[in-house]
């Protein structure tokens, strides 16, 4: 038994033993890591069975969101939709923001999360050809 805990709270894993000696390596103290397993509700409080554990690489890709600039008045819902098809062939964990800029005005939207990416040079093109070159900042 181990317990896997995060800022929002805690909960027991239990290993059996093959799955144990795989996982054990990584089942250091503020080890990052994904457990795949079942959930076992038979007693009062709830744990997972684990059935594999692995270790996330969290240095790969830039930090931050992806900003993504574009004028007010080129919002419109065929951009949008398509906009959105291009996030949706990217799919990943970094959060998207949209910069909507009008005259002397600035609005930033954090785009929902079904809308995450993987920031990559393949998504960065494919913004850009959607929306010009100036939509994301110099250097993306």
């Amino acid at each position: 038994m181990v317990v896997l805990e995060d800022l929002e709270g805690a909960v027991e894993v239990m290993f059996f033993p093959q799955s144990y000696v795989n996982a054990a390596v990584h089942l250091v103290e503020d080890a990052v890591v994904l457990v795949r397993g079942r959930v076992d509700k038979r007693d009062e409080v709830p744990k997972i069975i684990g059935q594999e554990i692995t270790v996330p690489d969290l240095s790969v890709g830039p930090r931050g969101p992806v900003v993504v600039s574009l004028p007010t008045p080129r919002c419109t819902p065929p951009v949008v939709e398509r906009f959105k098809e291009v996030l949706a062939s990217h799919p990943g964990t970094t959060d998207v923001h949209l910069q909507l800029v009008g005259g002397d005005r600035t609005t930033v939207v954090r785009l929902d999360d079904r809308l995450r990416v993987t920031a990559t040079p393949a998504l960065f093109a494919d913004l850009k050809a959607l929306l010009g070159t100036g939509c994301l900042p110099s250097g993306a």
